[in-house]
């Protein structure tokens, strides 16, 4: 099998422009953006007094747009306003809608014109230019769902970055296995999650192991974990692929604006110029620098939207710079998501995440599971744990492996030792932990 290609840059003027330089244009180009918001009843309300932002210190001064604010402002629709309060422009003006996947409530949607639609194909062609989309590449899109943020903009943005599009998504599992066999998919779009699933059902359909099909790249997005070592080899040897690519973005802002290049030392920011985007610190709000070591809740700002503008959208992902400077030649920073800060837990008095629980054990008992795992919650709204965490696993050999037992016992005691947290790991037999092919998450609720 031959190895990957590597492709030129989507956008090397832009692509190998300094950071800061970047953002300096950024905040030239968003005044007009503040000029046609506060022609907008809602969003001049919203802005108050507040001037044009001529810094990134100033920008930090406009107050925060939540999820809860995009759902509130579509409540109430109007035959001339059907995606609510925000919505900037006529409805005559609308191209497409897409939609926010709901997974943490009531999906919000988007309106985009010729010139957004436009401005997310070259955005979103660039994520999978950098994750290894191009020319010569069949690339297999798992996703079911043609309305949401990885279904109709991953479609277009694969195809506008050179590669094939077999939409293999939203058929049973062994139609997906042949369509992937017959099209020789070189690279698979998938969640980290179901990547390692898939290839097992490729091989129970197929009846070959799935390391013997074409694919030499895995593209996963939607879920932290691909950056995670075990993860991230278990897929490599399920496909027998030779690149795991991450990737990342926001419905609500743009499906894709964070990929990981061949060098594979963390994810890229591929929105700018469209996309400006912060990092600071969750609870005070303070900006973080962009340096390594660096740890904070990205903040994006649509810098050109026309339908739909989104002002300082509070994220929840938290991030950890990487490093400012990568061989590939691209200037943006490097990162990694290690959480979202929604989904924080609290066992007595320490802070975790569920991302971090996860990482802990996979390191220490990772060649005993699959990597599937939850953490069991009482009610939706639960934070906070008295006892320790239910969390369960999903075994990949039989429950009654005396080395399995001990393994997970050394796992609940280095998460106590590294996390300050404790655990209760209850295993569970292969194939019983649900798995989407779209999203999936580390907590669930007890029905």
């Amino acid at each position: 099998m031959s190895a990957p290609a590597t492709f030129d840059l989507w956008s090397p003027a832009t692509d190998t422009l300094a950071w800061e330089e970047m953002q300096e244009r950024q905040l030239v180009a968003l005044r007009e953006t503040f000029d046609r918001l506060r022609r907008h009843e809602v969003w001049r309300r919203r802005l108050g007094s507040t001037g044009s932002p001529t810094s990134m210190a100033e920008l930090a001064d406009v107050a925060y747009t939540t999820k809860s604010d995009l759902r509130a402002a579509q409540e109430e629709t109007t035959s001339e306003r059907p995606l609510g309060a925000f919505q900037l422009v006529d409805t005559e003006q609308l191209r497409q809608i897409t939609t926010s996947s709901g997974t943490t409530g009531a999906p919000v949607m988007f309106g985009l014109t010729t010139r957004d639609a436009q401005s997310w194909r070259s955005a979103i062609a660039n994520a999978y230019r950098t994750a290894g989309v191009g020319p010569g590449e069949t690339v297999a899109l798992t996703t079911g769902m043609a309305i949401v943020a990885g279904g109709l903009p991953y479609a277009d943005g694969i195809r506008e970055a050179g590669g094939a599009l077999a939409w293999i998504g939203g058929q049973t599992s062994s139609r997906m296995a042949g369509g992937m066999a017959r099209t020789r998919a070189t690279v698979l779009v998938a969640t980290a999650s179901f990547a390692a699933h898939f290839a097992q059902r490729c091989a129970v359909e197929l009846g070959r192991d799935a390391s013997e099909l074409a694919v030499r790249t895995v593209i996963a997005g939607g879920e932290p974990g691909a950056g995670v070592p075990h993860i991230r080899r278990a897929i490599l040897d399920a496909w027998g692929a030779q690149r795991v690519s991450e990737l990342m973005g926001l419905g609500d802002v743009l499906p894709a604006m964070w990929a990981e290049c061949h060098v594979g030392n963390g994810m890229h920011f591929t929105a700018a110029p469209d996309i400006l985007v912060e990092l600071v610190e969750p609870d005070s709000g303070r900006p973080v620098p962009w340096e390594p070591g660096a740890t904070g809740e990205a903040i994006y700002t649509t810098v050109s939207r026309e339908s739909c503008a989104v002002v300082r959208f509070r994220s929840r992902d938290q991030l950890a710079v990487i490093a400012r400077e990568c061989a590939c030649g691209r200037t943006s920073p490097t990162v990694r998501c290690v959480g979202r800060t929604d989904d924080m837990l609290i066992y007595k008095a320490m802070n975790v995440y569920p991302t971090a629980i996860r990482d802990v054990v996979l390191k220490v008992a990772g060649s005993h599971l699959t990597g599937n795992m939850r953490v069991r919650k009482d009610s939706e709204g639960q934070v906070r744990f008295d006892d320790p965490l239910p969390l369960e696993v999903e075994l990949a050999g039989p429950a009654d492996d005396v080395r399995t037992g001990a393994a997970l016992a050394a796992a609940e005691e280095a998460v106590r030792q590294q996390l300050r947290v404790r655990v209760s790991i209850e295993p569970q037999p292969g194939g019983v932990l649900p798995v989407s092919d779209y999203k999936n998450s580390l907590t669930y609720v007890r029905t």
